[in-house]
C-alpha cells in the first residue's frame, strides 16, 4: 500500500465531539419502500431503526418493469437488494458511492476524476459515463433503460439520490434486462407518497467546500398519492480547478385503488461538472493536487417523463405497462495537448501564439474541442403475468414486448489555444467550421417470457428468452485531418434469441427438517445469455487506418460484431436461525465472445484511437458475504473475487506501440479482490457510530492488455459516521472518509507528458487518478 498517516486526532475529536448526544431519544424515521424488494417489518414515521440492517427481501423483480416478483428461494442467482434508508446509514453522497462502499463485487475507478461521474465496476464489467469504456452493465428507473443511446454510457449525476426508494443489483446476462446485460443490472425503483408520507430536509456541509442540501415531501388523499423531492450539491473540489453544481428534481402523483396502480412521474437535472482527467504521476508527487490540463467542463440537462400502469385484469391475470420520453442535452469543453505541439519545445510559458508555420499561420499548442450532443428517447413496454397453478403446480408466467426508439444529433468544432503558466487551456484564434456533424437513429424491439414452475414445493425451475431486434441508422459528415469530407451513412441491423433457466433447491424442505439450523437454505444453479450491439460510437470509429479523438471525431468505418456474453452460475444462500446471520456463497463464469475495446494509437492524447473486437475474454469470480445483527451490534461483510483475462491471442494497439495480448492476460482496470466489512454500534438509546472499510486489490493500467507495466498498489479506505436523535423528528450526524488519509489511486494509464522530455516527443509516464485524502462533513436531517 501506498499510505501515509498525518495528525488526524484533532479531526477525529471534533467528528465525535460532533455526534456526542444532548438529549436523550429513543427511535429514528425510517421511511419504507413501496416496491417489490420490502422490508420484513415496515416502518412508519417515528419508528425504531435498526441500524446497518439491510432490509429482509421477500419479494425480487424478475424484469424491469415494476411488477410481480417471486422470493428469493425461487430466484437463481446472488440478487443484491438496498433501500433508501441504507443509503442513508452510510451517509452516501449519491447512488455510486453507495454501491462502492456496500454492495459485493462493486468498485470505483475514476477515469474523468470527478466524484459526481465515476466508473463503476462490477463483475469486472463497466458503467461508465467516459465514451471509449466497454460498457456491460443496464442501468433501468422505473423499467426505463437509462443507458445513454449515444454511446451506451450512463451520467451517475442524472440519478437523483433523493428519488430512490430501493434497488436490486441483478448478476449475469439475464436477457429479460435487454441489451448491454453483459454482467449484471441494476433496477432502481422511485419513491411514492403512499411509500414516503411526510417531509425531509436534509442539509450537511465540509470538507472540498461542499455543500448539501435535499429536500422532500409525500402524501396523500384518498385513491391519490403524490411526491416530490430535489437534491442540490455544490463544491470546490479538493483538486485545483474542479468544483461541481448539480440541480436534480423529481415528481411523482399516482393512483391506487382497486387493483389498479397509476404513476406518472418526472425527473430533470441541470448540471455542471469539471472532470479533470488522468495527471502525471511526477505533477502528483509534488501535490496530489495537482492536474495535467484544464478546464473540461461538462454540462448536462435531462427531461424525462415515465408512465407506469399496472391493473389486474381477469382472474390470476395482471397487465403491465411502462411509456416514457427522456430527452438530455450534453455541452463540453475539452482541452488537450495538439497534435504538432511538438514544436513548442524549449519555449517558456505561457505557451500561447509564439510558434508559426511557414506561411505565417499560428500553430497552436493546445486544441479546444466544442462539442454538442443532443438525444432523444421514447418508447413502450407491455407486459402480461399469471399467477396461478399449472397442472397443478405453483406456476408464475410472463410474458411481454417492447418498442425503443432513440436519436442522437452530435456537433463537434475544434478552436486553435494555448497554455497559461498554471496548464490551462487559452483560445487563441476563433472557433473553426464544425467538423462533424452526426445524426444517428435507432429502433429496437423485443419479445420475451419466463416461466418459474415448482416441479415441488422444494424445488423450482425458470426458463426464460428474448428475442432482440436492433436496427442503427447514421447520417452526416466528418472531416479528417487532411480536410476531406466524409460521408457517414449507413445502416446496421441485429438480431439474436438469447435464453436462461435457472433452477433452485431446498435441500433441507426435501428432507423433510422442520426447524433445521439453518433456515431457507437455498442451492441454485443459473445459465444465461445477453446481447450487446456496437453503439454508433462504436461504428463509426472502428477503422484502425482513421483513428477518431473521443468523443469528438467520426469517420465511415466497417461495422463491428454484437458482443455475447453467456453467464454460468451455482451458488447457495441462507441464515442461522429465524433472525440469526445471513450468508450466500456463488461462483461464476462469464465468457464473452467479440467483445469491443477501444485502442489508443502513439500521440498526446489517450482519447485517440479506434475500435475493435477481441474473439474471447472471461470472469471467473467468487462472492462471499455475511449480515446480521448480536443485541446492539449491527454488521455486514462480503468478499469477492475476479479474474478477468483475455482467451485469444491478438495484437493490439496501444498508447505506447503495437503489444500481443496471449490467453491468460489480466484485462486492465480490474482488481482482482475487493473486501467491504461494516458495523454499527448503538452505543446509547438514540445515539449510532459506525464505521466502513473497503480494501481493493492491484489492477494493471488501462490499455496495459498484455500486462507489461507494474500495477497500481492496493489500498484500504476507513471511513466512520455517526448520528444522533435529538428528538423523535430531529437527527445529527456527521461523517469522515478516508479517516487514515490513505493516499491511493484508482485507475491510470502510459501517456508523453507534453511538459516534460525534449523536442520530438514527451516522456512516456503513469497518469494516474488520485482519490480524494481525508474528509469530513456533519448535518441536520429533519422528518415532519
Amino acid at each position: 500500500m501506498n499510505g501515509k498517516n498525518p495528525p488526524i486526532g484533532s479531526f477525529l475529536f471534533l467528528f465525535l465531539f460532533l455526534s456526542v448526544p444532548l438529549t436523550q431519544g429513543h427511535s429514528q424515521p425510517n421511511p419504507s419502500a413501496e416496491s417489490d424488494v420490502q422490508a420484513s417489518q415496515p416502518a412508519s414515521q417515528g419508528s425504531q431503526v435498526s441500524p446497518l440492517e439491510l432490509p429482509e427481501v421477500t419479494v425480487v423483480g424478475v424484469t424491469p418493469i415494476p411488477s410481480v416478483g417471486l422470493p428469493p428461494t425461487h430466484v437463481a442467482g446472488n440478487v443484491q437488494s438496498a433501500e433508501d434508508e441504507d443509503i442513508h446509514r452510510l451517509e452516501s453522497l449519491n447512488l455510486a458511492q453507495f454501491l462502492n462502499r456496500q454492495l459485493n463485487d462493486v468498485t470505483i475507478t475514476e477515469f474523468s476524476e470527478n466524484p459526481f461521474q465515476p466508473d463503476i465496476l462490477y463483475r469486472g464489467f463497466f458503467a461508465s459515463p467516459v465514451i471509449g469504456t466497454p460498457i456491460g452493465i443496464s442501468i433501468y428507473q422505473d423499467g426505463v433503460r437509462i443507458n445513454e443511446p449515444f454511446a451506451d454510457v450512463i451520467l451517475w449525476d442524472l440519478v437523483p439520490r433523493v428519488a430512490i426508494a430501493n434497488l436490486d443489483l441483478i448478476p449475469g446476462s439475464n436477457p429479460l434486462f435487454g441489451l448491454n446485460t453483459l454482467g449484471g443490472s441494476l433496477s432502481l425503483r422511485t419513491k411514492s407518497g403512499f411509500s414516503h408520507p411526510g417531509t425531509q430536509v436534509e442539509s450537511y456541509a465540509g470538507s472540498f467546500g461542499r455543500k448539501f442540501l435535499e429536500v422532500q415531501h409525500g402524501g396523500s388523499q384518498g385513491p391519490f398519492d403524490w411526491f416530490f423531492g430535489g437534491d442540490f450539491v455544490e463544491e470546490d473540489g479538493w483538486r485545483k480547478f474542479s468544483p461541481s453544481n448539480l440541480h436534480q428534481f423529481f415528481a411523482k402523483a399516482g393512483y391506487q385503488e382497486q387493483g389498479t396502480d397509476v404513476d406518472l412521474s418526472y425527473t430533470f437535472a441541470k448540471n455542471k461538472l469539471l472532470g479533470l482527467g488522468l495527471t502525471p504521476e511526477s505533477f502528483l508527487a509534488i501535490d496530489p493536487a495537482n492536474i495535467y490540463t484544464a478546464p473540461d467542463p461538462f454540462r448536462d440537462e435531462l427531461h424525462m417523463v415515465t408512465l407506469n400502469v399496472h391493473q389486474e385484469w381477469a382472474k390470476d391475470w395482471t397487465f403491465a405497462a411502462t411509456t416514457y420520453y427522456r430527452g438530455n442535452s450534453i455541452d463540453s469543453l475539452g482541452g488537450d495537448v495538439a497534435e504538432n505541439a511538438d514544436q513548442f519545445r524549449g519555449f517558456g510559458f505561457p505557451l500561447d501564439a509564439q510558434a508559426f508555420d511557414e506561411e505565417g499561420n499560428i500553430i497552436p499548442a493546445a486544441v479546444l474541442h466544442l462539442v454538442h450532443l443532443k438525444e432523444d428517447q421514447g418508447g413502450a413496454t407491455l407486459q402480461f403475468q399469471r399467477d396461478a397453478p399449472f397442472l397443478g403446480k405453483e406456476n408464475l408466467f410472463i410474458a411481454g414486448m417492447g418498442w425503443d426508439y432513440g436519436q442522437s444529433y452530435f456537433t463537434q468544432a475544434n478552436q486553435p489555444a494555448g497554455f497559461s503558466v498554471e496548464r490551462i487551456t487559452i483560445p487563441i484564434a476563433p472557433v473553426e467550421a464544425p467538423r462533424f456533424n452526426v445524426r444517428t437513429i435507432d429502433n429496437y424491439g423485443a419479445v420475451y417470457f419466463t416461466d418459474t414452475f415448482s416441479l415441488a414445493p422444494f424445488l423450482h425451475l425458470t426458463p426464460s428468452l428474448r428475442w432482440q431486434w436492433a436496427e442503427v441508422n447514421l447520417a452526416g459528415f466528418g472531416t479528417d485531418e487532411e480536410g476531406v469530407q466524409h460521408d457517414l451513412g449507413g445502416t446496421h441491423v441485429f438480431d439474436r434469441v438469447n435464453p436462461a433457466v435457472g433452477i433452485t433447491c431446498q435441500p433441507l424442505l426435501w428432507a423433510g427438517i422442520e426447524k433445521p439450523p439453518l433456515q431457507d437454505l437455498t442451492v441454485y444453479f443459473d445459465y444465461n445469455e445477453g446481447f450487446r450491439i456496437p453503439t454508433p460510437v462504436e461504428l463509426v470509429g472502428a477503422n484502425p487506418a482513421v483513428p477518431v479523438l473521443l468523443p469528438n471525431a467520426f469517420l465511415s468505418d466497417p461495422p463491428l460484431a454484437p458482443v455475447v456474453a453467456r453467464t454460468y452460475e451455482v451458488g447457495m444462500r441462507g441464515k442461522f436461525g429465524e433472525a440469526g446471520m445471513q450468508w450466500n456463497l456463488s461462483f461464476y463464469r462469464i465468457d464473452v465472445t467479440n467483445d469491443i475495446l477501444f485502442l489508443t494509437v502513439p500521440g498526446p492524447t489517450a482519447a485517440r484511437g479506434f475500435f475493435q473486437n477481441i474473439a474471447a475474454d472471461r470472469r471467473d469470480g467468487v462472492e462471499v458475504g455475511i449480515r446480521g445483527s448480536w443485541q446492539k451490534l449491527h454488521y455486514y461483510a462480503n468478499w469477492s473475487f475476479c479474474e478477468a483475462t483475455y482467451q485469444t491471442t491478438a495484437t493490439l494497439m496501444t498508447n505506447q506501440g503495437p503489444e500481443t495480448i496471449h490467453p491468460g492476460d489480466r484485462i486492465p482496470s480490474i482488481p482482482q479482490q475487493l473486501a467491504k466489512v461494516g458495523v454499527e454500534y448503538e452505543l446509547l438509546p438514540g445515539w449510532l457510530l459506525g464505521a466502513d472499510l473497503q480494501y481493493v486489490s492491484t489492477s494493471f493500467l488501462r490499455s496495459d492488455d498484455a500486462n507489461r507495466f507494474p500495477t497500481l498498489p492496493e489500498y484500504v479506505i476507513l471511513n466512520v459516521q455517526s448520528r444522533y436523535r435529538i428528538s423523535p423528528n430531529v437527527e445529527v450526524f456527521a461523517l469522515a472518509t478516508n479517516v487514515l488519509n490513505e493516499r491511493f489511486f484508482t485507475t491510470g494509464m502510459m501517456l508523453p507528458n507534453f511538459f516534460t522530455g525534449t523536442p520530438g516527443g514527451g516522456t512516456a509516464e503513469r497518469f494516474l487518478a488520485p482519490g480524494a485524502p481525508i474528509g469530513g462533513w456533519a448535518g441536520l436531517r429533519i422528518h415532519f
